[in-house]
């Protein structure tokens, strides 16, 4: 139970750095359309690479609700204060709450992530259209 609190809580923090606008923060512009080609792509896979965090996060959230709401494992063999205060009962609750944040958590910060990975794509093909072109036709 203690493991699964501490996991919770760290992957719950690490939702931070999904939050606010990518190239204001990085780039100090204020619009994301004064970004270069190159700056556009780095901030594209970035947030590639920050979607498949968060996507692995909401199935672990899954699959941890999943495990406490089917499984129900209960206390560990050598239960907490906090663990013989809940029983067996209430440590599969908090385990089902907390399954069903880290995968709330996790969806939410998905859907901002695929978003950002839109607006970016968007911004590629209107700013850079006969470059994006040029490459299609030597590849």
């Amino acid at each position: 139970m203690k493991k699964i609190i501490i996991i919770s809580y760290l992957i719950l923090i690490s939702f931070i750095d999904s939050y606010g606008q990518l190239y204001v923060k990085k780039y100090q512009v204020t619009d994301i359309n004064f970004l270069s080609k190159l700056q556009l792509e780095e901030s594209l896979g970035n947030s590639i690479g920050a979607l498949l965090f968060t996507s692995c996060t909401a199935i672990t959230g899954g699959v941890i609700f999943l495990i406490f709401k089917y499984l129900r494992p209960g206390m560990s063999d050598d239960p907490s204060v906090i663990e013989q205060i809940l029983v067996d009962e209430g440590v599969n609750k908090v385990g089902i709450i907390t399954g069903i944040g880290i995968l709330i958590g996790g969806s939410i910060a998905s859907i901002a992530y695929l978003g950002r990975i839109g607006r970016i794509k968007s911004v590629i093909n209107k700013n850079y259209p006969l470059l994006d072109q040029l490459i299609y036709h030597l590849q």
